[in-house]
């Protein structure tokens, strides 16, 4: 067993996709950085300051242990600490399972909506893979420093300052790259959008289909706004969606949807978390609705008041 746990293919496969993974959950938060505080403030788990302290440090967290794994930079110590990360992340998802089974974790920001069970399940395989570099005791495989002991094999040995110096730098100035990235395909992406208008057709389930269909056939956009009650997102976004409802009221249509009186057409309709809001300008013949904008978690009085505005003017 011992063997099989020192194999250098099996500690490098699961360095790398430990860092991989907690790469991916760190730049989805990053993006989000709000919505992510608001989720781990609606868990309750813990008071409110405390949630959002834990909620700004996290995503920088994982940053770092998923740049340290990759890069294979005390790659032990990056394992012990991704221990002690995932086990905090397992204990919320426990008490948020029991407290509200339908809700989802937030582990991927607003990109990808897990359930609990599929949460705790990536957790455990988190664990594991994080137990295996972190028993392992043989010599450093495809590392950094591996490379720089090629480069100067005097570095390691002779001048252990620089050496360290060196293998900080380089993780910091790969997290500044990785967060750069980040943010420029971001903007990226949203400047895009903000040049070209398109709609995306998706399927509103009946009753809520029979609330929408009625203002767009008078030719009314609708937001429809999904919340959920102890949602402490939704209480924050709330008088933004409330108060730019009331300022579009004589052009745009605005329904509220509980979360939890329409689960299960809800989840079908691709929404599984809240707060979420959705701009809808138009029913298609084939019984389809074209979906102008979507918003999760937080949410910009600018960002929506952009939609409705596009959304009023396409119908004009």
């Amino acid at each position: 067993m011992n063997k099989i746990l020192q194999n250098k293919w099996l500690v490098l496969s699961c360095r790398v996709a430990l860092g991989a993974i907690l790469l991916a959950a760190s730049i989805s938060k990053i993006l989000d950085m709000t919505g992510f505080v608001n989720t781990v403030v609606g868990y309750g788990l813990i008071p409110t300051t405390l949630a959002q302290i834990y909620g700004w440090i996290v995503p920088w967290v994982e940053l770092y242990l998923g740049c340290s794994l990759i890069l294979g930079v005390l790659p032990r110590v990056s394992a012990a600490i991704s221990i002690l990360l995932t086990a905090s992340f397992a204990i919320a998802s426990t008490y948020a399972l029991e407290k509200s089974p339908d809700s989802t974790c937030g582990c991927f920001g607003s990109f990808i909506a897990l359930s609990h069970p599929v949460s705790l399940t990536i957790d455990g395989i988190m664990f594991l893979m994080a137990l295996v570099v972190l028993v392992n005791k043989s010599p450093e495989f495809l590392t950094l420093g591996q490379w720089f002991d090629r480069i100067n094999p005097n570095l390691h040995t002779r001048k252990k300052t620089s050496y360290f110096t060196a293998l900080v730098g380089t993780i910091c100035l790969f997290m500044a790259l990785v967060a750069a990235v980040t943010y420029g395909v971001d903007s990226l992406a949203s400047s895009m959008n903000r040049a070209g208008i398109t709609e995306e057709k998706v399927n509103i389930l009946s009753p809520i289909s029979d609330m929408v269909s009625k203002p767009l056939q008078e030719g009314k956009p609708v937001m429809l706004y999904v919340f959920a009650e102890r949602c402490s997102s939704c209480e924050i976004v709330k008088p933004i969606i409330e108060e730019t409802a009331r300022e579009y009221q004589d052009t745009v249509a605005y329904f509220n949807i509980d979360y939890y009186q329409f689960t299960s057409q809800l989840i079908e309709m691709g929404i599984v978390s809240t707060p979420t809001v959705w701009v809808i300008t138009s029913q298609n013949t084939n019984g389809t609705f074209n979906l102008l904008e979507k918003f999760g978690g937080s949410l910009e009085r600018e960002d929506l008041k952009n939609a409705l505005d596009k959304a009023v003017s396409l119908l004009r």
